[in-house]
């Protein structure tokens, strides 16, 4: 059984662009509403950009940068986009609650109000919704260490044995399926031990990133070098073996 396939999230790739678009648009509201004749010439265009205080420059460039890190679909850029709009919601509000704009600015205020509705709803939505569209398995800022589709006996250590056998596999994590259920408190474990037989008995503490369906999906923790060796040796005898058994 292979993992899930991610999905595409179209969606936030349509949310980016509109995150891109969102300074011009802003600036462009703001000149427009401003009742001066004739302000979209470009010489009055120029007189209104050199109003515009660094506040504004530095909250309306966070979200150009938000747009850019959510065209990439990875467990880093959308966390620096989620950083980067909780910075543009708290100099809205700022804003908002010290007045700091004109007086009779209406439209400012209703515009600091929705901006920060945008900004706190898709803020949830990147934060707690991220995961159908992100491999969790994804390093910070290294590459996601090669899994391999191989089957192998594994033995999970929690308040009991439970036995299965490996869906998926790497150096850093693997998806193994159970002969019977996690019973009781076992569903709320963060870390067990898994213990591969075949694998000169290597034993691995892991952290419990997902369990389903009697399927446990773990990120190895405790995995000293030499551990990591008797792995890859294993992987590449796998490996050969197929190729054996292919020609």
């Amino acid at each position: 059984m292979q993992p899930a396939t991610l999905k595409k999230p179209t969606g936030v790739f349509f949310l980016a662009f509109l995150f891109m678009l969102a300074p011009l648009g802003n600036l462009l509201l703001s000149f427009a509403a401003s009742g001066v004749p004739g302000w979209y010439e470009i010489p009055v265009l120029k007189a209104f950009l050199q109003t515009v205080s660094p506040l504004d420059w530095f909250w309306l460039s966070l979200l150009f940068i938000t747009g850019i890190l959510l065209l990439k679909p990875h467990k880093t850029t959308w966390t620096l986009a989620i950083v980067s709009l909780c910075f543009v919601l708290t100099i809205n509000c700022y804003r908002f609650f010290t007045k700091d704009f004109a007086p009779d600015s209406t439209l400012v205020q209703w515009q600091l109000v929705l901006s920060s509705i945008l900004t706190f709803t898709i803020l949830i939505l990147a934060l707690y919704f991220r995961f159908p569209y992100l491999d969790r398995r994804a390093q910070w800022l290294f590459p996601t260490a090669h899994r391999y589709s191989f089957r192998t006996p594994v033995d999970v250590v929690a308040q009991d044995i439970f036995q299965g056998v490996t869906e998926s596999i790497s150096v850093s994590g693997a998806r193994v399926r159970l002969q019977r259920d996690l019973e009781g408190g076992s569903r709320n474990l963060r870390f067990v031990d898994v213990i591969f037989p075949e694998v000169r008995n290597v034993k691995i503490k892991a952290r419990v990133v997902e369990y389903e369906d009697n399927v446990l999906r773990l990120k190895f923790k405790e995995l000293r070098r030499l551990e990591k060796g008797y792995l890859q040796d294993w992987f590449r005898s796998q490996l050969e073996t197929e190729q054996e058994t292919s020609s």
